[in-house]
């Protein structure tokens, strides 16, 4: 087999015996372009899955336990018991809800995401996509869990709902003035403007009734408005930067005092979002819950009005995904509860865990270990599994996309091995009259095949290589409102070059079985035939 392998290089030599041949080198430079595009694709669409897995659980954890129902009050017990396994790192509550922020005039739609600040450090990265203040403050000094309406409206002795309905009704009919002491005050008389004397005096049956006069408020005329501003020092209307500066009084007035502002609770907010809204850290912004007054109960005639907080920035986070920086806000989570109204409840548990490829096992054990019933479990792949599979199923469609490149230019290798078949008929038949078997012959254009293919592909490796490279190291920029990200994200690893050497290689080596084969079955006599 020696001799087959000695036969098949020097066969990729030129006629002079001093360079390779031309026919050779396009051969290898057709792989090594397609095989460089492959790479270059393969770890682009890597990258993106990278990127968008990271952002994803960045801000949201490996695994959710969800209950059926707005009732998810036993949330502690959920946490020690998902503590209790090894591979979890963290266990924290949290309340998500839309709602509205507002600036002044501005308003946006945002997601309010109500968490622990005690156990967020466990479950996000929110302390490390911090770029502007800290989460010191998330949560006021005394807050306590919120409690619903209804049990604040029953008092201590914890009323029950026909008892407080029973109440209430008996409440609408009774007289305002019910239980009122009676005046003691005299009756005020009205006169005429005329007359000095009485008009007339409240009877005996409307004795609690106080007729009084409505106060007389004198207008100015034009001509006295006139003077009066031409009696003032200013003399005519208020500059414009009088008028400036009084807006300015008025909008400091409107903002609150310092103190004021400090004693609010803490809202950390994304870096877009903070652009739009022009917000910074410190400044006081409102959080609007449109559907707080809508009673989904449907029991009362009347839902009540929209509920709105004030809250302080506190800190603007960074979490690379435009998503969420635009819209993702963080509150307390006792603040969320008061949105809520449901009392000391949450809508998950959130958990973070060693390995994510563990998350699918853990959830369906955590579930199964909670009894199933109300309470379920999502993965992190499951929660996102819509996203996840179309970055899988573009990488696939990709690769095999520019793997044609690399198809096209494994036709440009046959081309050459019959080319070469058809050169080397005399010394194919001698080599078969000398004894040579056709696995020997097979193998001297199997090898001169896979010589191109290798070559090529360390060229194409070479070359996608430093595309991904540079691409790295000078991120090219993407609009992140289309792409979500700010950059072309790109991910080298061994598997990707693996792939790509084995998708190469497999190609070019099938492509040159062909003429091989049909070298091989060659007689000797039809080597010599037209010698």
């Amino acid at each position: 087999m020696t001799y087959a392998l000695q036969v098949g290089l020097r066969y990729l030599r030129s006629k002079k015996r001093e360079t390779i041949s031309v026919v050779a080198v396009i051969a290898m430079t057709g792989v090594a372009l397609g095989v460089a595009a492959l790479l270059s694709v393969m770890s682009i669409t890597a990258g993106f899955q990278r990127e968008f897995r990271d952002k994803v659980l960045g801000v949201n954890a490996h695994v959710l336990v969800l209950k059926y129902g707005l009732d998810f009050d036993e949330y502690r017990d959920v946490i020690e018991r998902a503590r209790t396994i090894p591979e979890v790192v963290g266990a924290a509550p949290f309340i998500i809800n839309e709602m509205m922020l507002a600036k002044d005039d501005r308003l946006s739609g945002v997601l309010v995401k109500g968490v622990d600040p005690a156990g967020v450090n466990d479950v996000l990265d929110l302390p490390h996509q911090l770029i502007d203040g800290s989460l010191d403050g998330l949560r006021r000094e005394g807050a306590m869990p919120a409690i619903r309406t209804e049990d604040a409206a029953r008092g201590p002795d914890k009323a029950s709902d026909t008892d407080l309905d029973a109440f209430l009704s008996g409440l609408a009919e009774r007289p305002l003035s019910d239980g009122l002491q009676p005046s003691t005050k005299e009756p005020k008389q009205t006169g005429s403007a005329d007359a000095g004397t009485p008009v007339a005096e409240a009877d005996d049956a409307n004795a609690d009734e106080v007729i009084t006069a409505l106060p007389t408020v004198a207008v100015p005329t034009p001509e006295e408005m006139e003077a009066a501003l031409n009696g003032t020092s200013l003399g005519s209307l208020p500059s414009d930067e009088l008028e400036a500066q009084m807006f300015a009084e008025e909008e400091l007035e409107l903002a609150g005092e310092p103190e004021d502002v400090a004693a609010l609770p803490g809202i950390v907010i994304g870096t877009t979002l903070a652009k739009s809204l022009g917000l910074g850290v410190g400044h006081k912004v409102r959080i609007i819950s449109p559907l707080a007054g809508i009673d989904t109960s449907m029991w009362r005639a009347n839902g009540g009005a929209p509920q709105s907080r004030e809250y302080r920035v506190i800190g603007i986070f960074e979490a690379g995904f435009q998503e969420y920086d635009s819209k993702l806000v963080y509150i307390d989570l006792y603040e969320a509860q008061v949105f809520q109204d449901q009392g000391d409840t949450v809508i998950g548990v959130e958990i973070r865990l060693n390995d994510i490829d563990e998350a699918a096992r853990i959830a369906k054990d955590l579930e199964r270990d909670l009894g199933g019933g109300p309470f379920h479990t999502m993965d992190w792949q499951e929660l996102n599994r819509n996203l996840f599979e179309a970055l899988q199923t573009q990488k696939i469609m990709l690769s095999m996309v520019f793997a044609i490149i690399i198809l096209v230019a494994a036709f440009c290798v046959i081309a050459t091995m019959i080319m070469v078949v058809l050169e080397k008929r005399r010394e194919i038949a001698i080599l078969k009259a000398m004894g040579a078997t056709d696995s020997s012959v097979l193998l001297i254009f199997m090898v001169q095949g896979a010589a191109i293919g290798v070559v090529g592909t360390l060229l194409g490796l070479l070359v996608g290589g430093a595309a991904c490279a540079y691409l790295t190291t000078f991120q090219f920029p993407l609009d992140p409102k289309v792409y979500l990200i700010d950059h072309v994200p790109v991910q080298i690893s061994i598997v990707e070059f693996a792939w790509t050497v084995a998708i190469s290689m497999f190609i070019c080596v099938s492509a040159t079985w062909i003429p091989s084969w049909w070298a091989a079955r060659m007689l000797p006599a039809d080597g010599m035939r037209y010698q």
